[in-house]
């Protein structure tokens, strides 16, 4: 297998604790490079209008420890460009690059609310941002086959030793193999913590960030 543990995925709750009902970072970013990993993924928001409350002030310190940075929005039923609007709201700040990506996981959702999101972002931002997803994912396109969404490059989610794509991709750009302490592989980032979700990469490192940057 020439995959590896590459990015891993977090948001307010991994690597803090609550001190008067406010979370603390407690995350040490040039532990987790050291460790080998090359990028961060941060939750930013969350249907119409949660914020995640770590999110801004990790982002300079994962960069500044040579992490390559990207953000995901959490996507719930309501008013598309809403959250599209929220989402850009927080993430379009300072000069580094950040990937942009949707994380789509709620059984209420309709992939034409997928599409209409990436669309969005496409437009106003002129990059072409990810698509997280696993089971709800895979069931929805048996019945609705969207081949526009193709697209939009697959984060996939599938913790196990065999990567299954939706029929709607025939590769994947980053591999959500574990999390939560399920599926195989590495489970813990030293500077975070245990059980965290990891994903992995087919290439190099220079190849993931020109991946990253594309």
């Amino acid at each position: 297998m020439t995959i590896r543990p590459l990015v891993v995925d977090i948001n307010h709750a991994d690597g803090s604790r609550e001190e008067g009902g406010k979370h603390v970072d407690l995350i040490d970013f040039h532990k987790v490079k050291a460790a080998g990993f090359q990028g961060v993924i941060h939750k930013a928001t969350e249907g119409e209008h949660f914020v995640d409350p770590l999110y801004a002030e990790r982002k300079p310190k994962a960069i500044e420890a040579g992490l390559v940075w990207g953000a995901y929005h959490f996507m719930r039923p309501g008013d598309v460009g809403n959250q599209v609007s929220a989402f850009l709201k927080v993430v379009r700040d300072g000069i580094e690059f950040t990937r942009y990506v949707l994380d789509y996981e709620d059984e209420r959702l309709g992939l034409w609310q997928a599409q209409k999101w990436l669309d969005l972002v496409r437009v106003v931002t002129r990059q072409t941002p990810w698509l997280y997803g696993g089971g709800v994912l895979k069931d929805q396109l048996k019945e609705h086959h969207i081949p526009a969404l193709s697209q939009y490059p697959l984060w996939l989610s599938e913790y196990g030793p065999v990567a299954k794509l939706p029929s709607t991709w025939s590769k994947y750009v980053l591999w959500q193999r574990s999390g939560d302490g399920e599926g195989p592989g590495v489970h813990d980032v030293p500077g975070i913590g245990i059980k965290q979700d990891i994903n992995y990469f087919d290439g190099t490192d220079e190849q993931l960030r020109e991946v990253w940057t594309a």
